[in-house]
């Protein structure tokens, strides 16, 4: 269901033609308020669960402002949430094909792939949120997960760590380093970081199993350590 086009104007109320880009009465730049207005619709409309009328609303005016990048990257998310993600990497592209700069539209395109599969994609996008902003916490962690799943190990550590350094609370970063320190055969690193999990999050079954395991094989090389002597 598409809106109806406003007709006054938001500052001093007067009717005004939808065509003008200044108001007659007052002289504000109604192009602008009026985006700003619609944007506000389609935040209202997401809030509500409305997603459908949320995305028709953000196709129109990427129709009508298609130099902004930002109203494209809000349509990627929207459709991304809807899960369509191919209309999401588009979208997003779009995004970037006016600013090849925008942090976040590069970050949420790495999202769109991963979850599409696209690991090595979803990398190369990473690699230039981090070039961008050293600093963007989530990519390092999402990086770290394209690495992991990628079979790069180190990579993927040397990443999650930095996540943890930003943001120490980043519980999960804390979870996968523990999943690989305990591929990798790193037993007293992987309890750390299991056990730092569980500080945050007592009842999680998956780190109190890797623990589980964990914990018999410190011991069995302890007693080998003792025997060894």
């Amino acid at each position: 269901m598409k809106s109806q086009p406003i007709s006054t104007c938001p500052h001093c109320g007067k009717a005004v033609e939808t065509a003008f880009k200044f108001c007659p009465a007052c002289g504000i730049n109604l192009s602008q308020n009026l985006l700003d207005l619609r944007l506000k619709e389609v935040l209202h409309c997401q809030r509500r669960g409305k997603n459908w009328e949320a995305m028709e609303l953000l196709k129109e005016l990427a129709a009508a402002y298609s130099d902004d990048a930002y109203i494209h990257k809000l349509l990627g998310n929207t459709y991304f949430h809807m899960g369509l993600l191919d209309w999401a990497i588009d979208a997003y592209q779009k995004a970037l094909a006016i600013d090849k700069n925008y942090v976040d539209a590069h970050y949420d395109l790495g999202v769109a792939y991963y979850h599409r599969a696209r690991i090595h994609d979803a990398i190369a996008e990473y690699q230039t949120v981090l070039k961008l902003d050293p600093d963007y916490h989530a990519a390092h962690y999402r990086i770290g997960l394209c690495y992991h799943h990628a079979g790069q190990l180190n990579a993927a550590i040397h990443h999650l760590l930095e996540s943890t350094v930003v943001t120490p609370e980043y519980v999960m970063a804390h979870y996968h380093l523990g999943v690989i320190y305990y591929k990798q055969g790193e037993l007293q690193k992987a309890r750390l970081s299991f056990e730092r999990v569980l500080e945050e999050d007592p009842h999680d079954t998956s780190s109190a199993k890797y623990l589980s395991q964990i914990q018999p094989q410190l011991n069995h090389k302890r007693e080998e350590g003792v025997v060894a002597k």
